[in-house]
């Protein structure tokens, strides 16, 4: 139901424009232009998915769903080993809540794929002793880098616990080294497109690593407050500080597991700081830091409050419960009210019966032959996408990357749209060329922006057409041009 509800929003429409080109040459030219983020392996993987007699929008966001119910069994199979049938099913609920289920499940990205690929290598590592599981170990790390380049920083926790486990029995397990380094081996041959990414986007790309803001990423992971999240995470650690390191509880475990308990713990108490690891990382290479790159801090916080469900009396279990699948109820009912929708994207049009909606506000300005311009970069490329091809001739989205760094700070979406501008069917053009060569136009508008600031100062005449709910429609006329 989302899948086919909720139109493809703007980092959707960037997997969709790569993974169909005509060929593989087309589509590896696409990539090395470094507009888009995702590693090959996951545009191959849409690629195929495409080929399926479904709908373009559903055959996107399949790998994404079809990793969540993976998601789910590894983390009852890892739960229940050390906690029990009751906790692990509890657990596995509890990602109900989370917005790896309500936004993730249903978006053609790699963050869904890359998070159950992590949890499966969980549950390898947790069952080291046969060697087949350290071999699966290697390909699901291999697998979550394929997915998402940020994989490698959820590997990070692994490496601490190796390293505990080396100080407490003196020795190290290889095997587990050896699985990790195969899990950065995407990673290094992608390093070209890396670094072409790099140079594409330099020092000015957006959402940059602010502190203030990794707070806030343990409540947008539980769909909750910035303070309740955080506390989450606090009875989470506590929790696996009491049930994997606390003397008198380590005391009742047999000596040669006290070793593998301190391992773990290390393991969960990585995960559950891992937002604190990624943005130390990130500000040191000066990278982009959103949540979802640390979306793996899910899965250690949900294990630590299964370790906390395990040490508490039956009745506090049945709290949980009680609180927990109401919980998950009315997000149910929610979206199924809301028919899937989710307004959860900035400058992302949501529901497809928007789309006609703009054209409809826009054509009731009147001046049916003058080009319009759309403000916002996400906005514009979804019109393109959705609406008819008659009406999109119409529409244009203006570049200058030194307006935009000077308005919003960064002019990532306007490389981003200039990069388009090989590979899709979209009108991009630069603004001092446009605006010099066309002296009447529209302008639509839903918020503020670098396009309709710098209109308004420049040009001679700025007419308020039409207003309703946010949205505007402007005719502006430019000056003449000394000749």
């Amino acid at each position: 139901m989302g899948a086919a509800a909720r139109p493809l929003w703007f980092d959707e429409l960037l997997t969709l424009t790569i993974a169909s080109q005509p060929n593989l040459h087309d589509m590896w030219s696409a990539i090395m232009r470094g507009f888009d983020t995702q590693p090959p392996a996951f545009y191959l993987l849409e690629r195929a998915c495409l080929a399926l007699p479904i709908a373009k929008q559903i055959a996107l966001r399949l790998p994404s769903i079809f990793a969540f119910p993976l998601v789910l069994v590894c983390v009852f199979t890892y739960v229940k080993k050390r906690n029990g049938e009751m906790v692990a099913c509890l657990c596995a609920v509890l990602f109900f809540s989370t917005s790896l289920f309500r936004t993730y499940l249903t978006e053609a990205r790699g963050y869904s794929l890359m998070f159950a690929c992590i949890a499966l290598a969980l549950v390898c590592y947790q069952r080291f002793s046969s060697i087949r599981w350290v071999v699966l170990l290697g390909l699901s790390l291999i697998l979550a880098e394929s997915f998402h380049y940020y994989a490698v920083f959820a590997m990070i926790p692994f490496g601490l616990a190796e390293i505990v486990l080396s100080l407490s029995t003196r020795r190290a397990r290889w095997p587990i080294w050896a699985a990790l380094a195969c899990g950065t081996l995407p990673l290094m041959i992608s390093w070209p497109i890396l670094r072409a990414i790099k140079i594409l986007y330099g020092s000015q790309v957006f959402s940059r690593a602010v502190f203030s803001q990794v707070p806030g990423y343990y409540g947008s992971y539980f769909l909750t407050s910035h303070a309740f999240g955080l506390e989450l995470a606090a009875v989470s650690i506590a929790a696996i500080v009491w049930s994997y390191l606390w003397p008198k509880q380590a005391l009742l475990q047999p000596a040669g597991h006290q070793a593998n308990d301190v391992s773990e713990a290390a393991l969960l108490l990585g995960l559950n700081v891992l937002p604190l690891i990624v943005f130390v990382l990130v500000s040191l290479t000066h990278g982009v830091l959103l949540d979802r790159y640390a979306l793996a801090t899910t899965i250690g916080v949900a294990f630590g409050i299964a370790s906390a469900l395990y040490t508490v009396r039956p009745e506090a279990i049945v709290l949980f419960t009680i609180l927990l699948f109401p919980t998950v109820g009315r997000q149910e009912g929610s979206f199924w009210r809301h028919k899937g929708v989710q307004t959860l994207r900035p400058y992302s049009i949501q529901s497809p019966t928007e789309f006609g909606q703009i054209q409809e506000f826009v054509q009731s300005g009147g001046h049916p032959n003058l080009p319009v311009v759309i403000t916002q970069g996400m906005v514009y490329f979804q019109m393109v996408y959705y609406s008819p091809p008659e009406w999109t001739k119409r529409l244009v989205y203006l570049t200058d990357s030194d307006k935009e760094l000077a308005f919003e700070g960064t002019d990532t979406i306007v490389k981003a749209m200039v990069g388009l501008r090989d590979y899709s069917p979209v009108q991009v053009v630069n603004y001092g060329q446009f605006t010099t060569t066309q002296r009447e136009f529209l302008v639509y508008s839903d918020g503020a922006g670098w396009i309709l600031e710098n209109l308004s100062r420049e040009a001679a005449s700025v007419r308020l057409l039409k207003l309703d709910k946010g949205r505007c429609l402007y005719l502006m006329q430019m000056r003449a041009s000394p000749e």
